[in-house]
């Protein structure tokens, strides 16, 4: 039976994992400061108790016991200053250690989602919960959870020895306090209080995708002339966030303001109290230093109870990312199995229907097998599922009716990284790391020797590139002017599956950016690469498939045909329009004319 899931603080800890010692001892360091912290008031408070008895006879006063008291009023701001560092160094090495850990899991977690979880997802949010959310929790774990123990602990002894001396100013002392937290309750507590702290979370998501949209679309902004007006839904996020934050504001504003002034208004109260019974003390003498002590002591319980209520108001937006952080950590993953690569790798799509969004198929019911040591096409106009098909095949999405297996194995019997060794992907847009050339095209497989990098980026016609960059192999894509055209991505890219010479290849549009004499040679390369492999071409030029053993057909999600060129040429109209196009493509062209006035 699965454990019961923990939510806010209790999951928090339990984020913290194996740092939980250093933890614990940085916050009993931090009660141990704390304690330091506010000894002074006691030890002044006992020393005007030795002073006042003798303050017209000084002579007859104990000294030995005034230099003691103040030995100790010394040594415990020393203590307070070296339990305060151990705490806080021991408290931010565990959080850097915990937000670490925290980003890694996220990101193997990520890698291990499948595609569809990103489709409602903006890279904005998942950065927000990847950088910010997870920043509160080095914030918190740094800093407010040693407050914490110190702002529980401290207050606890403090107002037991107060109650000790005399229980009624004790009352006064706490007064504010009570109000104060009663007050912080009604803006944490109440629902419509937690759905605005929800709100600025949800519209500060939206807000920072829709920010990395509008720079990425800033050259078609400035081509077309266009202002920030023009990106509507720009505006409209940050007017979102903009009034989240003032309703927040606004819902808060009476009850935080009493917070803050009731808060540190001990002295208010202790006045007049402590006026009253010392008037009306049996010896004033004695009873002066117990006012001293509470005017003293009261107002230093205001710092470490203040820290916990600073938390307390911070608590809601730390547990709203902690929420969202485990929306990722639990969500649901593709589900593997562990079978071995097959000894053959025909790719069969039997009976394969999916949708996007629920009511619209991007692909209905298609079956077809990609045999091995056949090179496939796979044609069609633009949102005809092609890319689609190619994505199931890669298992970037799950199928929601039908089949489809490798080696007559279905993908899901695979895990991930059977698979990876499986099926390689050039997509039509290539991305490139923030890296060297060689970590671009190693992609991570330190089992690869040089030598093999450099034949791969050969075979993709990339070779003469890369040796003209500064560094060769170890130029940095985007520094010291190290940036390739779209072309030369491409073929970064090919070179990468060039480099993991996996049995089954699939190329979408593979060379849409190379020109005439470079499209030829990885045309040559590709033939070499197909050898005994089961390869599936997209393409939109139908030239670049004409010689391939077998082509698909899409429309609307629906295979409409597939064969050879030509027997497809005679038993599917749609296929020869398609061919038909593509020949008066290749022969238009600009003629110079005389235009009449």
């Amino acid at each position: 039976m699965d454990k019961k899931k923990k939510s806010g603080f209790s999951r928090l800890l339990e984020l913290a994992g194996r740092k939980k010692g250093k933890l614990i001892i940085a916050c009993m360091l931090s009660v141990l400061s704390s304690a330091a912290k506010l000894l002074p008031f006691f030890t002044v408070y006992w020393i005007i108790v030795t002073i006042l008895p003798f303050f017209n006879e000084p002579q007859k006063m104990d000294r030995s016991r005034i230099m003691i008291l103040t030995i100790i009023t010394l040594a415990s701001a020393l203590v307070y200053g070296l339990c305060a560092y151990a705490s806080s160094a021991l408290a931010h090495t565990a959080a850097y250690d915990i937000i670490y850990e925290l980003r890694i899991k996220l990101m193997e977690k990520l890698g291990k989602l499948p595609s569809g979880y990103f489709t409602n997802k903006t890279q904005g949010g998942i950065k927000k919960i990847l950088s910010d959310d997870t920043e509160q929790v080095e914030i918190f774990v740094a800093h407010h959870l040693c407050d914490i123990a110190a702002a529980v602990a401290t207050p606890i002894f403090t107002l037991i020895y107060l109650f000790v001396m005399d229980w009624r100013l004790a009352l006064i002392t706490l007064l504010p306090i009570i109000i104060s937290i009663f007050l912080l309750a009604m803006c944490l507590v109440k629902p419509d209080k937690a759905a605005l702290q929800t709100e600025m979370h949800d519209s500060m998501e939206a807000m920072q995708g829709t920010i990395v949209q509008y720079i990425h679309g800033m050259p078609v902004i400035k081509i077309f002339n266009r202002s920030l007006s023009a990106f509507k839904k720009y505006e409209s996020d940050i007017d979102r966030f903009v009034n989240a934050v003032d309703k927040t504001a606004r819902a808060n504003a009476w009850p935080m303001s009493f917070y803050y002034a009731f808060f540190g208004a001990q002295l208010l109260f202790l006045l007049p109290t402590s006026t009253f019974i010392l008037i009306r003390a049996n010896s004033y003498m004695d009873y002066l230093p117990i006012v001293l002590l509470f005017l003293l002591v009261g107002t230093g319980l205001k710092d470490p109870m203040e820290n916990m209520m600073q938390m307390l108001i911070l608590s809601g937006r730390i547990t709203e990312g902690v929420k969202r952080m485990d929306d990722i950590l639990y969500a649901s993953e593709l589900e593997c199995g562990d079978k071995e690569l097959p000894e053959n790798h025909d790719v069969l799509i039997d009976n394969v229907s999916f949708s996007y969004e629920e009511g619209v198929q991007a692909v209905k019911n298609v079956t077809c097998s990609l045999k091995q040591g056949t090179i496939t096409g796979l044609v069609g106009e633009s949102g005809g599922g092609k890319s689609t098909l190619a994505n199931l095949i890669l298992r970037f999405y799950d199928p929601d009716e039908g089949n489809l297996s490798i080696g007559g194995i279905n993908l899901k019997d695979f895990s991930s990284e059977t698979l990876s060794k499986l099926v390689s992907y050039v997509f039509q847009d290539s991305f490139m790391f923030h890296d060297t050339i060689e970590n671009n095209i190693r992609m991570g497989d330190k089992e690869k020797t040089m030598e093999q990098i450099i034949k791969a980026a050969i075979d993709a016609q990339i070779h003469d590139v890369i040796m003209k960059l500064p560094n060769g192999y170890q130029s940095i894509i985007g520094e010291n002017g190290v940036y390739l055209s779209g072309g030369e991505q491409q073929r970064i890219s090919i070179a990468r599956v060039f480099l993991r010479d996996t049995p089954i290849v699939v190329l979408d549009e593979a060379t849409a950016y190379a020109d005439a004499e470079n499209e030829s040679k990885i045309q040559s390369a590709f033939a070499s690469l197909a050898k005994d492999k089961t390869v599936l071409i997209i393409a939109h030029r139908l030239k670049t498939i004409e010689n391939a053993d077998r082509i698909l057909v899409m429309k609307e999600g629906v295979l409409l045909g597939q064969g050879t060129h030509k027997e497809l040429l005679v038993s599917c109209p749609e296929y020869k329009d398609m061919v038909d196009a593509n020949e008066r493509r290749d022969k238009w062209s600009i003629k110079r004319t005389e235009v009449m006035a």
